[in-house]
């Protein structure tokens, strides 16, 4: 049996991301079914996919795995048929796209939660660094030890998103807290709940958040209906671990992924290094240089592996253990909604556990009349 999916139907396939899923399925052969009103790019030969032009016949059609390459606002009508199809009892398996939903619309986290509980669809959600063998490296050193104890972590993810002569730049973007640090979220989030056990026990000591953020300045002002957040320098204290975080669109900001992790191992001390940037992904363990390819396609990774766990795994175990499954997509959304309402307040917010941080409310939708707007 092939690692990577029989079959993938991508949504939203002209997209930057949606692209890059369409790139990987073309370079594996995989067969893709692709919706996307728009126009096909030039470069994009016709023959090494299907286009379906209507949405119902797209989503009522038969593949190994969806992928819903859109934003949040775009997703539902389709979502909706893939969840009428679950509930059938049809084996249907969805890769979303990040955040679980719109800033804007927190209530609908929950909803979303249930309704694929309820529908027995699988769903999981494109945090590629979750899905990376680097990251299971990580776990598996970490986890060798009897006794880890995690006391500092840097997250650091930035690009330079205000260009002009970048195509990509003139695609819309939410609050860099949603958009961009929640995979370093997902990241540290993921990252403790393998150690600790479940997520709850990442949050026992609690949270206090601060950050201080900065504007973005887009290309095309003239789309933003208000003023998003384009840089991030945030600070979390979880009991005995401090984490240091900064995201950064900004012009002239530096392209990298990079995570250190630093502790101790049954007394000893450790440091971990990871870069999952594409062109130069690494490991360092101790100082010592992990060999691992460094022109891995982060996309690749996401196909096979969400493959590997689908058919290794059962679905129940694949959404309700520590996978990133919309519970712990939930957990992430939260945790950018602290992290924006602390930047916006300019206070530290704490929170007690994990029950907290679920029940927290950002109130972005009701921030948003007082949002500058672009001139």
């Amino acid at each position: 049996m092939r690692s990577y999916p029989n079959s993938l139907a991508i949504a939203g396939a002209w997209g930057y991301i949606g692209r890059k899923f369409l790139d990987a399925a073309r370079r594996r052969r995989i067969p893709t079914l692709v919706f996307d009103p728009g126009d096909i790019p030039q470069d994009l030969e016709q023959t090494s996919f299907e286009r379906i032009t209507d949405p119902q016949q797209f989503y009522a059609s038969q593949s190994e795995w969806f992928h819903l390459a859109m934003h949040p606002q775009h997703r539902q009508a389709g979502l909706e048929q893939l969840l009428a199809r679950a509930a059938t009892g049809e084996d249907i398996a969805v890769l979303n796209e990040k955040p679980l939903v719109a800033p804007e619309n927190p209530e609908q986290c929950q909803d979303l939660v249930q309704q694929a509980e309820q529908a027995e669809i699988l769903m999981l959600f494109d945090f590629p660094e979750l899905f990376d063998p680097l990251t299971e490296r990580i776990i598996e050193y970490l986890k060798s030890f009897r006794e880890v104890r995690i006391t500092d972590i840097y997250l650091c993810r930035s690009k330079d998103r205000e260009s002009p002569h970048e195509p990509r730049n003139f695609k819309p973007m939410v609050p860099i807290q949603y958009q961009e640090s929640v995979h370093c979220l997902a990241f540290l989030i993921y990252l403790l709940a393998k150690i600790h056990g479940d997520t709850a026990a990442a949050f026992q000591h609690g949270v206090t958040v601060r950050g201080q953020a900065a504007a973005y300045r887009p290309p095309n002002p003239e789309i933003y209906p208000h003023v998003v957040d384009g840089r991030c320098h945030y600070h979390l204290g979880l009991g005995p671990l401090s984490v240091e975080g900064q995201t950064d669109f900004k012009a002239g900001a530096d392209t990298t992924k990079q995570r250190i992790l630093s502790g101790m191992g049954d007394g000893k001390p450790l440091q971990v290094e990871v870069d999952y940037q594409e062109g130069r992904k690494r490991l360092v363990i101790n100082g010592m240089d992990r060999t691992m390819d460094p022109a891995a396609n982060s996309y690749d990774n996401v196909l096979r592996t969400m493959t590997r766990w689908r058919r290794s795994e059962t679905r129940q175990h694949l959404m309700n253990g520590v996978y990133p499954n919309p519970t712990f997509a939930r957990i992430t959304y939260q945790l950018s909604s602290v992290l924006w309402r602390a930047c916006y307040d300019k206070r530290s917010i704490h929170l007690e556990s994990l029950d907290d941080l679920l029940a927290f409310d950002a109130a972005f939708a009701q921030a948003k009349p007082t949002l500058p707007r672009y001139e």
